[in-house]
């Protein structure tokens, strides 16, 4: 039987410490019929030359819009009929592509497919496991979107996906893959087709936006979290700003939102960002008269583990 062409698009911007890894990921993944496209934001740190090296790949180098503008950019130049993303940091589980394409053979009617991950740090010369998430189980469908781990790299999808529901919303810097998915499930009653196995490793390091070992406390990352948050907060709202939310879809985003506004609270005062502190109260309390108890009981929670890590 002939396999269905996987198309993977990478996004990168000096990115030379990891990049030949996650090539490499996709490499061994020894599967028949793979298209590689990177689209690199025109990197000046030696990314170029690496990509150079693969002749395989698929690759444009000029300005973009960021991370986002790059995979629909991307997404408009592949050819597969199955579509994935992989990060410049991360990289593949063997064996991933082949599981795959069986789930999509076996279920023609699915419209994507999800595995889960884990995630990895390199210390010292030596690569730990450091964390796992699994496949979104149905049953855990709006928790995983809204609120848990939703592993959008482990997510595979058919080209039909991008071609008649959505794209990624470039508006969002940070938040539009999570943004992405709550549209799909809500407008195309996409609802992923679980693999039992891991299908993708998340590597964890200071210059990720999202898994990074800093700490919002410090001032840099901290700032950066103030805009991570602020941008969770705007596509909660446009998301409760629908009429036709499930009851439990509502339910969850308006929890999540008066917790990320609570965050955006907490990580302003540190940092004494007065007018982000107000804005983060009045966006919180403004869509929940109860969000006063929402910051206390956080607060309350981050202070006990707070004294527990010095005990």
């Amino acid at each position: 039987m002939s396999r269905p062409l996987i198309s993977i698009i990478t996004p990168s911007l000096n990115r030379a410490p990891f990049i030949r890894e996650a090539i490499e990921s996709v490499l061994a993944e020894d599967y028949p019929a793979v298209e590689h496209i990177v689209r690199d934001a025109a990197s000046t740190d030696g990314t170029l030359e690496i990509l150079r090296s693969y002749p395989h790949l698929r690759v444009v180098s000029e300005p973009d819009a960021g991370m986002y503008d790059a995979i629909n950019q991307g997404l408009r130049m592949a050819s597969g009929e199955i579509l994935g993303l992989l990060n410049t940091d991360d990289l593949y589980a063997p064996g991933c592509f082949e599981a795959v394409a069986d789930a999509f053979q076996a279920n023609p009617q699915a419209l994507a497919v999800v595995g889960g991950t884990a995630t990895f740090e390199d210390r010292d010369g030596t690569r730990q496991f450091v964390g796992h998430a699994p496949p979104i189980a149905p049953a855990e469908l709006w928790y995983r979107l809204i609120q848990g781990p939703p592993v959008t790299n482990a997510w595979f999808f058919r080209r039909a996906v991008f071609d008649r529901i959505a794209t990624f919303d470039t508006r969002f810097r940070y938040s539009a893959d999570r943004y992405f998915l709550i549209r799909i499930a809500l407008d195309g009653g996409v609802r992923p087709l679980p693999i039992p196995r891991e299908l993708y490793y998340y590597r964890q390091h200071s210059g990720s936006f999202t898994l990074t070992t800093l700490d919002s406390r410090e001032a840099a990352y901290g700032l950066l979290r103030l805009q991570i948050l602020r941008e969770d907060i705007q596509a909660l709202e446009e998301f409760l700003h629908r009429e036709d939310l499930p009851v439990e879809v509502r339910r969850r985003m308006r929890r999540e939102h008066g917790e990320r506004c609570y965050r955006l609270a907490a990580t302003a005062l540190y940092h004494r960002r007065w007018g982000a502190a107000g804005e983060a109260i009045r966006r919180g309390w403004g869509r929940d008269a109860l969000w006063p108890w929402i910051f206390a009981e956080m607060a309350s929670r981050r202070a006990l583990k707070e004294i527990r890590g010095h005990e």
